[in-house]
């Protein structure tokens, strides 16, 4: 009896513990699948606003502008517009003209004033009267250049052809100084020849022209030629004189 009694609580037992286990399953079940749709409609609602959502064409640019220029400088010289006039600098006439010439009507502007006022108008006829001669002048100035220009190539050609005609006896002369530097080289070839054969026989020997004793006995028979022209010199005043004695005496 109390074997039975035993067995029926285990069992019993038992099928609270399967009640409870599949209990814990299905409740983790409904929240994953709870989960996962709340993930679902979260993301639905992320994607939706962006898939219906269109940029304008402002914002477009907006995002496509990369530059970073100032919106002035970018409307000027980008997107070629004209800008709306503010500072000193945009009212000066110099910059006027410069926006009317860019943008024409666009800029707004009158375009008699990109006609020169009187005072600009007297500046350049006394600018023009300094450094832009009449058309005239200029013409006269290029026909004198070309005209001198054609003399001197006509002076060039005549000297060219005087030139020309002296050729050959500039070729003559040019020929008869070589022959006579040659004729001069080799009369001191030869003189210098005889003075070595001179220097041998006075020494009687042979001896090289490089030695040192060659221009020791160069000097040395210079010195005797020397003494010996001034020896003749003395014999030939000597016997003169002895001539106008014996003249002299004959006379009386």
């Amino acid at each position: 009896m109390a074997s039975k009694v035993f067995l029926t609580d285990i069992f019993q037992c038992n099928i609270k513990r399967w009640i409870a286990y599949k209990n814990i399953s299905t409740y983790r079940h409904l929240s994953s699948a709870a989960a996962n749709e709340d993930k679902s409609e979260q993301t639905i609602d992320v994607l939706l606003p962006t898939k219906e959502q269109e940029l304008s064409d402002e914002e477009i640019l907006r995002k496509r502008f990369k530059s970073r220029l100032p919106e002035r400088v970018y409307k000027m010289h980008v997107s070629k517009q004209p800008v709306e006039l503010s500072s000193t600098i945009d009212f000066k006439i110099k910059s006027l003209r410069k926006s009317y010439a860019r943008f024409g009507k666009a800029s707004n502007l009158n375009p008699g004033l990109c006609w020169p006022t009187r005072d600009e108008i007297e500046e350049t006829i006394h600018y023009d009267k300094i450094f832009e001669p009449p058309l005239q002048e200029r013409i006269a100035k290029v026909e004198a250049k070309r005209l001198a220009e054609e003399t001197r190539k006509k002076e060039y050609e005549a000297e060219v052809d005087e030139n020309m005609s002296k050729l050959d006896k500039w070729m003559k002369d040019y020929h008869a100084k070589n022959a006579q530097k040659e004729e001069k080289a080799r009369e001191l070839r030869l003189k210098r020849e005889q003075l070595v054969e001179e220097i041998s026989e006075y020494l009687g020997y042979d001896i090289d022209p490089k030695d040192p004793r060659f221009k020791e006995a160069v000097e040395q028979k210079e010195k005797e030629k020397k003494k010996a022209a001034k020896a003749k010199r003395q014999q030939e005043s000597y016997e003169k004189m002895l001539d106008k004695l014996k003249k002299i005496a004959q006379n009386k």
